[in-house]
Formats: C-alpha cells, sequence, structure tokens
C-alpha cells in the first residue's frame, strides 16, 4: 500500500475540511444561542416562588421562559416562576 496521497485525495481533504469545519461550527452556533439554566442553588440567592416586594423574575434580564409558565434562569437554577424573586434580580433594560 503506497503511503502517496493521490491528487484526488488531496482535493478532496482540502475542500471537504472547511465545509466541515463549517457545519461543526454552525451546531455550535445554534446550541450557544439557547438559554442555559444556571448552577447557583436558589436558597443561595433567597429565591421565592412569590415575590411581595412588586419585583419579578419576568421582568429579570436573567429570566427566559413564559411569563405565564415556569421558566428559567440563567444565575439559578432549577424552574424558576415567572411571578418568583431572588436577590439576583437585575430589571430587563
Amino acid at each position: 500500500m503506497s503511503d502517496r496521497l493521490s491528487r484526488k485525495s488531496a482535493i478532496i481533504n482540502l475542500i471537504g475540511m472547511p465545509l466541515a469545519a463549517a457545519g461543526v461550527a454552525s451546531v455550535a452556533g445554534a446550541a450557544d444561542a439557547a438559554p442555559k439554566s444556571g448552577t447557583t442553588p436558589q436558597a443561595s440567592v433567597m429565591y421565592v416562588a412569590k415575590s411581595t416586594n412588586g419585583k419579578y423574575c419576568k421582568g429579570c434580564k436573567f429570566y427566559f421562559g413564559s411569563a405565564s409558565k415556569a421558566g428559567g434562569c440563567s444565575i439559578v437554577a432549577g424552574s424558576i416562576a415567572p411571578m418568583g424573586y431572588c436577590v439576583a434580580y437585575a430589571a430587563k433594560s
């Protein structure tokens, strides 16, 4: 068996590598676009499912999800109620 590459194999490799890299990059970009739930325990940020101070998770820049159903938070772990609150609250701009 020859250790040399044929001209055809070299051309296929030169064309195929950038196409494969572009495919991987597009999949990685799509995954990065999806919000990711945080890892901070709810108790650490004094999370409550029902706010009493007029500030709600649904109005926080870290909250993602529906304004009527539980969503997630990019800081706090677990299911987050839209009417909840924690000390990491930051108003959406």
